[in-house]
């Protein structure tokens, strides 16, 4: 597995399949291997680069290191080795606001970004106060917090695996997050104007760290935006139902390849 070395981390990814590049990109809850059924399944019709973000996973980063900018720039890095001049982004949770800055910054290079579960990173002050209320109040800790209510009792085999996955970021101090968000950072709608860039929102109906209707909300920034809302699923529609969240971007890339 190869890795590059930059801005004080390691960060190993891998690259399968031949077709339109897909680069999957994990959440706060995992690294690469949590995209195991989208690997499987896209691997076939499209080369798909999975990588561990820095500190999760087999990646390493300094303290200081964990910033937004330099992430950005892994990504460029990764698609600049595999010879990638565009590739579409498929951003999980923490990985939206990466994605979207890589969007704005070089959009020449994406063809297309798929938030799941995320805001992308676009907020107003009274968003960024309600994300703080909803945290002040939250008694749920991860791995529940990434599921619909019950899905340890449906899925216990699949539950624990999430929780191995999650644990074996050895790597990543929770206190870095604060670096991924909040004024200064987050996108302002103001930052969206002109942005081309194909861009869908995917959202289980019971998501708990980002809500349905703040995701329309940053939705509605983008002009050209679309909203997948899924019944009945939580924070990680990807893991929960992996048929149904593979068939949504099967038919997405096919729509947006033409």
């Amino acid at each position: 597995m190869p890795c590059i070395k930059q801005s004080g981390a390691e960060v190993w990814f891998e690259c399968e399949g031949e077709g339109l590049p897909i680069i999957l990109l994990h959440g706060r809850g995992g690294n690469s291997i949590s995209w195991w059924r989208q690997l499987a399944a896209f691997q076939k019709n499209y080369k798909v680069v999975t990588l561990d973000q820095r500190a999760f996973g087999r990646s390493k980063c300094d303290a200081g290191s964990f910033q937004i900018q330099f992430m950005v720039e892994d990504i460029l890095a990764i698609m600049d080795i595999l010879k990638i001049d565009r590739a579409v982004l498929v951003c999980q949770s923490m990985s939206g606001i990466i994605g979207m800055k890589l969007g704005l910054s070089h959009p020449e290079r994406i063809a297309g970004i798929v938030l799941c579960s995320t805001l992308g990173g676009i907020s107003t002050p009274e968003m960024r106060e309600r994300l703080r209320e909803n945290e002040a109040k939250n008694k749920i800790s991860l791995p529940d917090r990434a599921f619909a209510p019950g899905y340890s009792v449906r899925e216990p085999e699949l539950y624990k695996l999430y929780e191995k996955i999650l644990n074996s970021n050895s790597g990543f101090n929770p206190d870095w997050q604060k670096g991924l968000s909040g004024k200064g950072i987050s996108i302002l709608p103001d930052e969206l104007e002109g942005f081309s860039v194909p861009t869908i929102f995917i959202v289980g109906s019971e998501d708990m760290f980002f809500p349905p209707d703040m995701v329309y909300q940053a939705a509605s920034y983008i002009s050209h935006a679309s909203v997948i809302e899924l019944e009945g699923l939580g924070h990680s529609p990807y893991w929960e139902a992996p048929e149904l969240f593979n068939q949504i971007l099967s038919d997405w890339l096919i729509k947006h390849q033409s």
